[in-house]
């Protein structure tokens, strides 16, 4: 299906495919996702080189004030990159499993937020200390940004599973 939506991945996969006709799928998938990443990133430096120096920017103040916008991809790209967008909101991120546990997981964020907010001495010292110079709210955004999915979930299994 994403071979038949998505153009940039099908001309990645048959490129890899053809190159390596018995390998794995799983293998063939990841590294046409790969290219197809490549080929996106690539596009979108080279463009932004392209665009900051046809405006003639010489600092950074120039690329703030500038008219129109720097960052994007070529033409050719930005509509395949909307295909591919709507491939993975179609398909993937709208999908029940998937908003699920997104909807979990930010429940979980709000309430470690919460907690972490409301308890003095909730957070390690090193950033309990921040919070004598710096407001709670941003620093508990700072401690919980630090931390891995798995380290969120654990911390709050600990807090708010009955034992």
């Amino acid at each position: 299906m994403l071979r038949r939506e998505v153009p940039i991945f099908d001309r990645a996969y048959g490129d890899v495919h053809r190159s390596h006709p018995q390998g794995r799928e799983k293998l063939k998938f990841n590294e046409a996702l790969k290219r197809v990443l490549n080929e996106l990133a690539t596009d979108l430096i080279e463009t932004v080189r392209q665009r900051a120096e046809a405006s003639g920017l010489r600092s950074l103040e120039d690329v703030r004030c500038a008219k129109n916008r720097l960052a994007g991809f070529s033409e050719p790209l930005a509509a395949e990159n909307a295909r591919l967008k709507k491939f993975l909101f179609d398909h993937v991120y709208e999908r029940p499993e998937i908003t699920e546990d997104r909807d979990r997981s930010v429940r979980c964020l709000e309430q470690m937020f919460e907690f972490y907010a409301k308890v003095p001495g909730s957070m390690p010292s090193t950033h309990e200390q921040l919070t004598g110079d710096t407001p709670r709210p941003v620093v508990v955004c700072d401690y919980i940004a630090g931390m891995t999915d798995q380290f969120l979930l654990k911390q709050h299994r600990e807090r708010f599973t009955p034992a």
